[in-house]
């Protein structure tokens, strides 16, 4: 069920009302029934596989809890990793491997007839294995499992963040499902505020420029010059609408139950470095790759290559999280590259104060802006070929003829509107409105959006 769309429009009020209405444990059953339903909405049979999942890492949870500081603890810490990676790797990645494999040895003459499986891959499994794997490692370091199963099945399954995060870590999430949420502590005017930024973002901004940013990615042969620089920037403003737009919506129905999530982002084309970026994008799956990943590794702890190869490792498998193509690989690398390479540079940098000047920081901020574009290329091409081709696009101003003129005054308002709604001046105006103009308004935006786009169009990160 897409945030999007009509059927949620009446599932969220529905499930809102009932939950208020209810009490206690009845509340927690409630929303996991709901929760359940919104993800079996798409395609009831993949609610059993959620499910496997959630009573797996449950159970081994018990069993490390019970077997602390035995070897014991460690198997079980295994049979949840390479069970929940098994899963992901079956429906995400065995086809890939499979045409990789094949392609290998087609390179050197040979074939290989090796069968395809026609396997639907399930919606948010990346970001509900990522959740799975997270709780059973802590339990690993220390922290006391939680015994009741239903509340980490919610954990797990809460629609607010099933599909496409943010990744919510049980431990922040399940010591809230141990109080009694009080109804009057819902901020109302700001959840109907972000609802409403969020879907605007994805429904306005994002799919306005997804059409332009299609149409030049199909065929970029057709697009030179400023029309392809274009199309990449306005692919960076729409993939940021888009999934910031769902993670409005999703912490804006985790409000209206009571529950809180950390923030995902926070300004990344403002960033001044690569490592400044990762701390403003995606900032829940950039912690966990660094928490269970990266320092798992070594981190920066021994020495200076051993740090640069954790940092490609990671990033190489973070990139290869989002999707099985090598184009997604080599954007994790890419992203891996650059963070070396402020490593490296870090270390000769000139004085603080010049560091810190306005101008260089500009500088900055223009530079690595197109940095992270460039990545976006190779993250956006369907295939090398259309990577290949795109990227000579770009650089190719024999033919520059500006297409799609309207794109310009859409990614205008993006650039406007990255900075300001965040200093919550448009937000402290709607909750000073009369209760009855906040409902007009949010009626009348509800209408429009629905207007403007008559058919649901899934949020990008969907897919991963």
């Amino acid at each position: 069920m897409l945030f999007n769309s009509g059927a949620f429009a009446i599932f969220l009020p529905l499930v809102f009302i009932v939950y208020w209405s209810l009490r206690g444990d009845a509340r927690r059953w409630w929303l996991l029934a709901a929760s359940y339903f919104f993800y079996g909405w798409w395609d009831w049979r993949f609610t059993g596989l959620l499910a496997v999942h959630t009573l797996i890492d449950f159970g081994c949870a018990i069993a490390i809890d019970q077997r602390r500081g035995t070897p014991g603890a460690k198997r079980f810490l295994l049979l949840s990793i390479i069970t929940n990676l098994s899963v992901l790797g079956v429906f995400k990645y065995l086809n890939f491997f499979r045409d990789s494999f094949v392609g290998i040895f087609a390179a050197f003459g040979w074939h290989v007839d090796a069968p395809t499986l026609h396997l639907i891959l399930p919606l948010g499994i990346s970001f509900y294995t990522f959740q799975t794997m997270s709780y059973t490692i802590d339990m690993y370091r220390g922290m006391a499992p939680e015994r009741n199963v239903r509340d980490f099945a919610l954990s797990i399954a809460c629609f607010a963040h099933l599909v496409a995060g943010p990744i919510v870590r049980a431990r922040d999430l399940m010591p809230q499902f141990k109080v009694e949420h009080r109804f009057a502590d819902v901020d109302l005017s700001g959840v109907v505020y972000r609802l409403f930024r969020g879907l605007f973002k994805k429904v306005v901004v994002a799919d306005m420029l997804g059409l332009y940013v299609n149409a030049v990615f199909t065929e970029p042969g057709g697009y030179r010059g400023a029309s392809a620089w274009i199309a990449l920037y306005a692919y960076a403003f729409q993939i940021y609408m888009d999934f910031s737009g769902y993670t409005d919506v999703a912490l804006a129905c985790a409000n209206l139950f009571g529950f809180r999530f950390a923030e995902n982002f926070d300004r990344p084309y403002l960033a001044t470095s690569p490592s400044d970026f990762w701390r403003r994008w995606h900032m829940s799956l950039s912690s966990w790759l660094r928490d269970y990943l990266y320092i798992p590794l070594g981190g920066s702890r021994g020495g200076h290559w051993l740090t640069i190869r954790n940092l490609l490792i990671t990033m190489a498998l973070g990139g290869l999280w989002h999707g099985a193509s090598w184009t997604f690989v080599a954007w994790g690398l890419y992203h891996g590259i650059l963070l070396a390479s402020q490593r490296i540079i870090s270390g000769r940098s000139v004085s603080s104060i010049i560091d810190e000047s306005l101008p260089l920081r500009i500088l900055k901020t223009i530079g690595m802006f197109h940095l992270t574009c460039l990545g976006w290329l190779l993250f956006r091409a369907s295939n090398w070929s259309n990577a290949w081709y795109m990227l000579g696009s770009l650089f190719d101003f024999s033919a520059s003829e500006l297409h799609g003129k309207r794109v310009l005054v859409v990614i205008a308002l993006c650039a406007i509107a990255h900075v300001p709604w965040r200093s919550g001046g448009i937000r402290d105006w709607f909750r000073r409105a009369p209760a009855w103009s906040q409902g007009v308004l949010a009626a009348m935006c509800m209408w429009s959006l629905l207007l403007i786009s008559p058919t649901s169009r899934p949020f990008i990160y969907f897919q991963f």
